[in-house]
């Protein structure tokens, strides 16, 4: 399986952050990119980054991930669809995976890996209705946005999709509330540093 990390500039990722986040945003979006491709190269995936990003692109390098540049315009659908292209043309399946999940295990994507078979799809998705995980064997119509789980569950109706429901597949990090909420757990403990003092 080819896992498929489209990334944001550092610097410009997560805004909605900012309010509660006490050091540089950049950083922590750096540090949560990292926790993701660990988790996939420890779980035996190959990995790769779609971003227009030079600087992403070099963080990537250095870590051994291939790269790929982010289709011109065509936003997260069109860097999933490049992706699955790529993959379908390697002869092997695919799993988008948002660089945003600070608790993502190896586990969790051998879970995934493990529930994926020929001509399915797998789903995780995110406490808000979201798609933060989606892996196929074959291409398909990707639906991101607000509320892509159900759309993304349409989408793949004919193909019998397995959904998975793991605390580092669903917990993703998009607003101080969920800073402040993940930080508490005790697998979440790192992100202490990055909490604003009230």
């Amino acid at each position: 399986m080819l896992c498929a990390l489209p990334i944001k500039p550092f610097r410009l990722g997560k805004r909605r952050l900012a309010p509660a986040v006490a050091r540089d945003r950049a950083e922590l979006n750096r540090a949560m990119a990292a926790t993701v491709l660990d988790a996939c190269r420890r779980a035996g995936t190959a990995t790769i980054v779609i971003t227009g990003d030079p600087e992403v692109r070099r963080w990537a390098a250095e870590r051994g991930a291939e790269t790929m540049p982010e289709p011109p315009g065509g936003g997260l659908d069109g860097a999933a669809a490049a992706v699955a292209a790529l993959a379908a043309e390697r002869g092997i399946g695919f799993a988008v995976v948002h660089a945003d999940l600070p608790l993502l295990t190896p586990e969790d994507v051998t879970t995934v890996a493990g529930a994926l078979r020929p001509g399915g799809a797998v789903l995780a998705p995110s406490r808000d209705g979201g798609t933060n995980v989606l892996a196929a064997t074959e291409p398909l119509g990707f639906r991101y946005g607000p509320g892509s789980f159900r759309r993304h569950l349409a989408e793949l109706a004919r193909r019998d999709p397995v959904v998975v429901v793991r605390p580092g597949l669903c917990l993703d990090l998009d607003g101080p509330r969920d800073l402040e909420e993940i930080a508490r757990l005790a697998a979440g403990r790192w992100l202490h540093r990055y909490v604003a003092v009230r």
